[in-house]
């Protein structure tokens, strides 16, 4: 097997999953998205990328994660990261949810993920250093008080 996806692999590009998964061609969703169906074809293919407006777009307009749509995974990862993954209509029913927290709920999120593919010592180092940056960051706010 190759080192990066192919049409013959079993991965797939997340724009080309959503895309089907939402059965439109590749000139439905260009034209949804105010782009050419080239640029569409070399999103799924991994010759180019969207930029992050564009990115962020597509994940607006298909109900999923920026990094749903931007990674490359086999059609059963996708599947289950659809059914399992967050959007932040998930968890905030507030409309007075800012920006900004939503942001943190997002970066929550992808450390959650991050963290999910890491080998068990990457991990406790991880833990190790966010405890003691943790322990700096309470004194430096004790020492503010005083």
């Amino acid at each position: 097997m190759s080192n990066g996806p192919s049409s013959g692999d079993t991965f797939m590009s997340g724009i080309r999953f959503y895309r089907k998964k939402n059965h439109m061609t590749q000139i439905d969703l260009a034209e949804a998205m105010g782009v050419t169906q080239t640029s569409v074809s070399q999103w799924e293919s991994g010759r180019n990328y969207p930029d992050i407006k564009t990115a962020r777009r597509l994940a607006d307009y298909f109900s999923t994660s920026l990094d749903n749509v931007l990674s490359q995974r086999s059609l059963e990862e996708f599947e289950d990261a659809d059914r399992f993954s967050l959007r932040p209509g998930d968890y905030i029913d507030n409309a007075e949810t800012s920006e900004e927290q939503v942001q943190i709920l997002e970066q929550k999120r992808l450390l959650l993920r991050i963290f999910e593919v890491l080998s068990p010592t990457a991990r406790q180092r991880v833990l190790d250093r966010a405890e003691a940056y943790f322990e700096v960051e309470q004194l430096s706010a004790q020492e503010d008080l005083k």
